[in-house]
């Protein structure tokens, strides 16, 4: 490897790289994240540019190195709510890294790259950092432009909840699906998911008992709460699910509360995709449609 490196310049621009891969990447994977995870993301990124001055390692070991640093920066980047959303995250991201090595190249193809240096599947150009900074800022600006002329990923809304039974509620987020539409196929009354593991503890008593019968044993509980099954879509496929008819809804839906009365809560046995929610409403101008 030849040619000078300054540490403190490979870390801070490599930093700001990241930075705006990451916004870029957030964007495009319709995901929200604090400002502190994104600033600890990029320098994630800059330490990781430092592979670049290790001695030459072993092939299996430098691709190990690269996957690895680029799943860490995605980590510290988002909150990991499931397997899918974060394997979202990193694809953007090394997609828009592959994009920006490509802007790179034809920025120097066509301008004089000098001493161009690669070790341990990194690659340092002795470019300018203000023409690197211009590379990355095109790369974000077509990423703005496809969000503007395509429209931007549906991004997660939750409002909070309450669920009255007749000898207690259940309260939380639910996220407002507007692909979600379930109804009774006998009396076509509406209904809204709740994940049992998610609100188990805040269930009434009768029903607990009742719902923990059916999903451990598959049976109903004789002279119990009284169930009725409710064929419903979910990650897991479609399916007949419990549901009990509950005494009110409540959403806090625009910051006014709206009251629903004759809905079924449907319960599923599986933690639902997100941790940040346990219930899931349809979108019927905002909810549920009773």
């Amino acid at each position: 490897m030849r040619g000078v490196i300054y540490v403190d310049i490979l870390f801070f621009v490599n930093a700001l790289i990241g930075y705006f891969l990451l916004r870029g990447a957030a964007l495009l994977a319709g995901r929200i994240a604090a400002d502190w995870r994104i600033f600890l993301g990029a320098a994630a990124a800059g330490l990781s540019s430092l592979l670049l001055l290790l001695p030459p390692l072993p092939q299996w070991l430098m691709w190990g190195a690269k996957i690895g640093s680029a799943v860490l920066i995605v980590f510290a980047s988002f909150p990991v709510h499931n397997v899918r959303g974060f394997l979202k995250c990193c694809f953007w991201y090394v997609f828009l890294n592959i994009a920006l090595s490509g802007a790179v190249f034809a920025a120097t193809y066509y301008g004089a790259a000098q001493n161009v240096s690669t070790n341990n599947l990194s690659v340092y150009f002795n470019v300018s950092p203000l023409l690197l900074i211009g590379c990355i800022a095109g790369v974000y600006l077509a990423v703005q432009l496809c969000a503007w002329a395509f429209g931007r990923p549906q991004q997660v809304r939750t409002i909070p909840f309450t669920a009255r039974f007749e000898d207690g509620c259940v309260q939380g987020l639910a996220l407002v699906d507007t692909g979600f539409s379930v109804r009774d196929p006998i009396t076509g009354t509406p209904a809204f998911l709740l994940s049992f593991p998610a609100v188990r503890g805040a269930l009434p008593p009768g029903l607990l008992r009742a719902l923990a019968l059916y999903f451990d044993d598959g049976a109903m509980e004789t002279g119990g709460m009284p169930l009725r099954l409710i064929p419903t879509k979910t990650a897991a496929g479609t399916r007949a699910l419990p549901a009990v008819r509950v005494r009110e809804l409540v959403l806090e839906a625009d910051g006014a509360p709206r009251r629903y009365t004759g809905v079924c809560a449907v319960f599923t046995p599986e933690p639902l995709t997100d941790g940040g929610f346990c219930a899931i409403v349809p979108a019927e101008g905002g909810v549920c449609g009773a």
